[in-house]
């Protein structure tokens, strides 16, 4: 029995220094992956639950064009939102009701020349606030009408 113990001990050996590389490595990636995109989710996060607080005024469908951009604007600012989000926000007025989209993209640098392109499509149909923040609707053929 000893003499099995000794020969299971011996081939017993620690990470090699490649392995203690490979899984730093990946680590550092996986590290700037989330440093970098990170805030772009946090921000869209934030999008989605500022439509959700327009949705839940109980006089959304009767809101105005400017009502609903200052709305917007004051969750925006209080949740520290800023740049191309805020710009994106457009307000389409149809015969099914208005139509509030967020539709942007996000392109960020992740490594030397390897860019990480992040897209973002939230919609709120006022006479709908209960389907709030799925794009369902493509407003492109709403605003040719």
């Amino acid at each position: 029995m000893k003499i099995l113990e000794r020969v299971t001990m011996k081939n017993q050996k620690g990470m090699s220094y490649w392995g203690l590389l490979g899984i730093l490595a990946v680590g550092g990636l996986a590290l700037t992956c989330v440093s970098k995109m990170g805030p772009a989710y946090i921000d869209a996060y934030y999008v989605e639950e500022g439509l959700r607080h327009v949705a839940k005024n109980d006089n959304v469908d009767s809101m105005k064009r400017g009502e609903i951009l200052r709305e917007l604007d004051r969750y925006f600012t209080i949740n520290n939102v800023r740049g191309e989000p805020t710009k994106a926000v457009r307000v389409v007025s149809s015969t099914e009701g208005t139509i509030v989209s967020i539709d942007y993209e996000l392109r960020v640098p992740l490594i030397s020349n390897v860019d990480v392109v992040m897209k973002f499509d939230k919609q709120l149909n006022t006479n709908q606030p209960e389907l709030c923040c799925d794009a369902l609707v493509d407003l492109t053929e709403i605003e040719n009408q």
